[in-house]
């Protein structure tokens, strides 16, 4: 007997928390493997010691990816139909009010989109302190400018993770309250 898959509008968008828990196994997959791989390709001045370098790269690239794909927070789909008009200010009122958005399939792209980011924090981290550790693995190749960039990226999505949590953290109040969204 074959079941169906799950309807994606009965996915229910996770809380803050367990996107976090459950970001933590790749963050440290990465903050572990890059530094082991970066170890066994390169000596102290940074020069390899193999040709065959990029075989443990893409190795722990893909596991990297396997236990995001399996560890993830299940997400609802979302919905191509929302545009970037509807969903930004509507995910701007509602981290300044807690007011959420009346429409649910742009109440869910937002809480996909605040996920994501919260994702994104902890998996940018992830990669700062992973390269940071590499740098001590083999402190004769050129980190400095990967590191740079990461440290950018990482702080643009931290100022953005406030929203995400507070956004959360008001659709799931008003989940377990009943109360009803408002516009």
């Amino acid at each position: 007997m074959e079941q169906s898959a799950p309807r994606t509008d009965e996915v229910p968008v996770p809380t803050a928390g367990q996107v976090l828990v459950r970001a933590l196994p790749e963050a440290a997959v990465m903050i572990i493997g890059l530094p082991l791989v970066v170890r066994f390709v390169l000596d102290e001045n940074g020069d390899t010691r193999t040709p065959w370098w990029p075989v443990p790269l893409l190795a722990l690239v893909g596991l990297v990816m396997l236990v995001d794909r399996y560890a993830q927070a299940p997400l609802p789909r979302f919905d191509q139909r929302v545009g970037e008009a509807q969903w930004k200010p509507a995910f701007a009122a509602a981290a300044k009010t807690g007011a959420l958005p009346e429409h649910p399939e742009v109440r869910v792209a937002v809480g996909v989109v605040a996920c994501q980011t919260i994702e994104g924090v902890v998996v940018g981290i992830a990669m700062v302190v992973s390269v940071a550790l590499s740098a001590l693995a083999a402190p004769g190749f050129p980190w400095l400018g990967a590191l740079g960039v990461l440290v950018i990226l990482t702080g643009i999505n931290a100022f953005r993770v406030r929203r995400s949590w507070a956004y959360l953290r008001a659709l799931h109040t008003a989940e377990r309250t009943g109360r009803r969204p408002e516009a």
